[in-house]
């Protein structure tokens, strides 16, 4: 009967294990070893209470059997009690020296003490009684690991599976060592073996796999692995997280959200959990419980600078006092740069000049490496001189890997050594800048055709100003006298729907602009299209053809400079300056010579330059725009290069600035 079992236990039948062990005490009721098998019968499927009375038993009827002490030993170390593994493992020994599970384990558990010097020793002793068993081989992989030697590691793991293919503790250990190697499939094959070989299907390992497929992007597996282990652990928040992720990304929004809120019920401050979950209930029109969770947060921890950052984003997000939370953390954490940078830019937001510098100062003795705290100094520094930004940029560069960060320092490296007349260094600096994408911005639309257009006609007013022309004081300045009659509404808005918006569609798309879109989006915005002035973000002859006869007003600097503004200080449009200057000045120029060559061949186009005389300029753009008051200027706040600035950079971009000379001479600036 005995036999029965042993062999239902070493072909994995742990259901005929148990009730071989079951009905063998049924017949012989003391016998030790049919009550230690049972016990390890319970212990692999989890019943530690059931199992603990069989090897209690066991013990009592048979108090000489090294194993019977070994198995309980485990049992303890199972539930926490390592004083007392250790007296069972320390029993077994004297009772058989050449007990090598017992070995095994203390060798573990000195690891798990990061006690290798004691390891070590045991993994000796282990190796006389048998030095190429598969467990030995795992513990000497697990040693090598501590010590740094992962090829040592992997190769004892890799012969431990091998001596034993069944064996879950080398499959694990194998699967282990391939994830920390990023070895994915392997991992993945590996670990999927030691959950067959587990009974318990432990959540560590399940956590394995889970992060191996993960990293295949096998969503599906992932999500079936996630599933187990939260049935297994029910309140684990960051499996839930993670699920909730891969959940809402396959489009299943309710179930996401329910993760998150399981996520932060098990752990309020579980920060991978509360930024999702705030921007569903958000999105949701949940604004109450957004604004309890990440109270909660806070509440639960108020020592991490990550949950005060969701919970003043937030606050912004609602319109909400940002003061109040400010003080709040910097009472929790009074040491927090964190906290101290965002007290920075609430000031320097309010003007609060002397009070903002004072709180960069104090976050970046904290943290020298800050990005919002150095950016404002490099601002501050610029100003008083330009020597002291560009030491910063410098210091900072060699750091920054992050593509926006370094294009931000690039950028004002650049601005610096303009500044102290270093112009081809600058060039230099700025070419490199915009190699590096800045998040969020949209590529500029092709320059279309006037024969791929609907032809149509307008009897509306348009506006025009091309990227790196900074014209915002005018069109501000305009909204103001004309209200709803001049249309704004486009800036900032990519889903505009008449097809002349910031993205445009192929000529021939159902969504391409015409001139019935147009008019049937100013008659939506409330306007009459023959009395609307409508801001357009591109020109070209498509957008001329399709909105025939509409007086368009372009509003001009040289493009030289316009090409010099948008790449160092972005463009209404929020369009992406092209990772080339030369490509960029292309695009710029192509645009430019639609309005050129239809100002040659009609009179519907009004050129008028900011950067000439001031005054009839002013004149001419109240005249097209029908405005009654006198403009008050044309030039507004807002960080800008000179007029004709272009030319201390004649030498450094002159294959660039070459593009542009034929159109700028064409709208009246000198070509060189």
């Amino acid at each position: 009967m005995i036999v029965d079992i042993i062999e239902a236990m070493r072909a994995g039948d742990h259901a005929a294990a148990l009730a071989a062990a079951r009905d063998t005490l049924a017949a012989e009721p003391d016998n030790a070893e049919a009550h230690h098998l049972l016990g390890v019968c319970l212990q692999q499927k989890g019943d530690l209470a059931a199992a603990r009375q069989s090897f209690d038993r066991a013990l009592e009827l048979a108090p000489d059997v090294a194993t019977h002490h070994f198995s309980l030993a485990t049992l303890k170390l199972s539930e926490g009690d390592s004083a007392g593994a250790t007296r069972g493992l320390q029993d077994a020994l004297a009772l058989d020296p050449n007990q090598l599970g017992a070995y095994v384990l203390l060798a573990h558990m000195a690891l798990a003490r990061e006690d290798q010097a004691e390891a070590r020793r045991n993994l000796r002793l282990a190796q006389r009684v048998n030095a190429d068993h598969p467990r030995v081989r795992v513990v000497e992989g697990y040693l090598a690991q501590a010590e740094g030697d992962l090829d040592r590691s992997l190769k004892c793991f890799t012969l431990a599976a091998e001596a034993d293919p069944n064996l879950a503790a080398a499959q694990l250990a194998l699967g282990q060592a391939y994830l920390a190697r990023g070895m994915w499939p392997f991992a993945e094959q590996a670990l999927a073996n030691a959950l067959k070989l587990d009974i318990a299907r432990a959540p560590s390992t399940l956590r394995g796999l889970v992060e191996a497929r993960r990293r295949q992007g096998k969503a599906e597996e992932t999500l079936a692995a996630l599933d187990e282990l939260i049935a297994h652990v029910p309140g684990d928040s960051r499996a839930l997280t993670l699920r909730a992720k891969l959940r809402s990304r396959a489009g299943r929004g309710a179930e996401a959200l329910a993760d998150l809120r399981a996520a932060l019920d098990a752990n309020p401050a579980e920060e991978a959990a509360l930024g999702p979950l705030l921007s569903l209930l958000l999105r949701g029109g949940q604004a109450d419980e957004a604004r309890q969770r990440a109270d909660a947060a806070v509440q639960a921890d108020p020592g991490q600078d990550a949950l005060w950052k969701h919970r003043l984003n937030l606050a912004t997000l609602l319109r909400e006092d940002a003061k109040p939370l400010l003080d709040r953390w910097q009472q929790a954490m009074p040491e927090s740069a964190a906290c101290l940078e965002l007290r920075c830019a609430w000031h320097d937001a309010r003007g609060e000049h002397e009070q903002a510098a004072l709180c960069a100062d104090q976050a970046l003795a904290r943290n020298p490496d800050l990005y919002a705290a150095n950016v404002y100094k490099l601002r501050e520094e610029f100003g008083q001189d330009p020597a002291l930004a560009l030491a910063r940029a410098e210091r900072l560069l060699p750091a920054a890997k992050d593509g926006p960060v370094r294009r931000t320092l690039l950028g004002w490296r650049g601005m610096a050594l303009d500044a102290l007349g270093r112009h081809a260094e600058a060039a230099e600096s700025w070419r490199e800048m915009v190699r590096h994408p800045s998040p969020g911005q949209i590529l500029p639309p092709p320059v279309a055709p006037a024969d791929a257009a609907p032809a149509g006609k307008v009897a509306g007013r348009l506006v025009w100003t091309p990227p790196g022309v900074g014209a915002e004081h005018v069109l501000r300045q305009a909204k103001a006298q004309l209200g709803p009659k001049f249309h704004l509404e486009r800036v900032g808005r990519e889903d505009d729907g008449d097809g002349f918006g910031l993205r445009r569609f192929a000529p021939g798309h159902p969504e391409a602009g015409s001139a019935g879109r147009w008019e049937a989006m100013m008659r939506a915005a409330g306007l009459e299209p023959s009395e609307a002035r409508d801001w357009l973000p591109h020109v070209d002859p498509y957008t001329l053809a399709a909105l025939g006869e509409a007086r368009v007003l372009v509003l001009l600097t040289d493009p030289r400079d316009a090409l010099l503004n948008w790449m160092l200080h972005g463009s209404l449009q929020n369009y992406h300056f092209l990772p080339d200057i030369g490509g960029a000045a292309q695009w710029l120029a192509s645009a430019l010579e639609a309005v050129a060559d239809e100002a040659e061949a009609s009179g519907r186009i009004d050129l008028v330059r900011l950067d000439a005389d001031a005054g009839d300029a002013a004149g001419r753009i109240e005249q097209a725009l029908g405005l009654e008051t006198p403009l008050s200027g044309l030039s507004g706040p807002g960080r800008r290069l000179p007029a004709g600035h272009w030319r201390h950079y004649q030498d450094s971009l002159a294959a660039e600035f070459a593009v542009l000379a034929p159109v700028a001479a064409r709208l009246g600036y000198p070509a060189e």
